[in-house]
């Protein structure tokens, strides 16, 4: 009795599965350029470009794991001169990717983050050289064109915010290639 209902379960698995070879399945690695606010609490300490990349791992057609790092750097803090916040911040997320088999894509996500915060003040009677570590949420929302069938150019907007109200929020554009 067990054996037949295994029998017919692994029927309607390989009747109804996909094939495999026509999934895309593929690695895609990224690099990213745009810009961000950078703030605490509420206050803005500056506008910075951002840098970064990384990569993701697809886990169905539409579902994909990705990591990535960015790193931002804001000079005259609160316009002060001797004031410079430096931040290295590596997120990992969960991306819905819509449409499959087309060849543009809907990207939503959120995730978890680290951001490695560098804060420097030297400004008499006043010497500030503090680093710590901040643990953020994170979220984006974009588009994907498949320029190929490897390459793909992206751009999305991205949010982080963390305990301590510091925040980053701002877009970005990349390249992606998939192996």
């Amino acid at each position: 009795m067990i054996a037949r209902g295994v029998s017919g379960v692994a029927l309607v698995v390989c009747l109804f599965a996909a094939p495999v070879r026509a999934q895309d399945r593929r690695v895609v690695v990224f690099g990213t350029i745009g810009g961000a606010g950078i703030g605490h609490a509420d206050s803005e300490q500056g506008k910075a470009p951002i840098f970064g990349g990384g990569a993701g791992f697809p886990l169905t057609p539409r579902l994909v794991v990705e990591g990535d790092v960015h790193t931002a750097r804001v000079s005259h803090v609160f316009g002060r001169d001797h004031h410079d916040f430096t931040e290295i911040t590596f997120t990992g997320s969960l991306l819905f990717r819509s449409t499959p088999n087309g060849r543009a894509h809907f990207l939503v996500g959120a995730g978890a983050g680290l951001q490695r915060a560098h804060t420097e003040v030297d400004e008499p009677p006043f010497r500030i050289d503090r680093t710590e570590t901040i643990r953020l949420l994170h979220g984006r929302i974009g588009g994907e064109w498949d320029v190929s069938s490897r390459m793909a150019i992206r751009t999305e907007g991205v949010m982080w915010f963390g305990e301590g109200l510091d925040w980053v929020v701002g877009a970005r554009a990349g390249i992606c290639y998939r192996f």
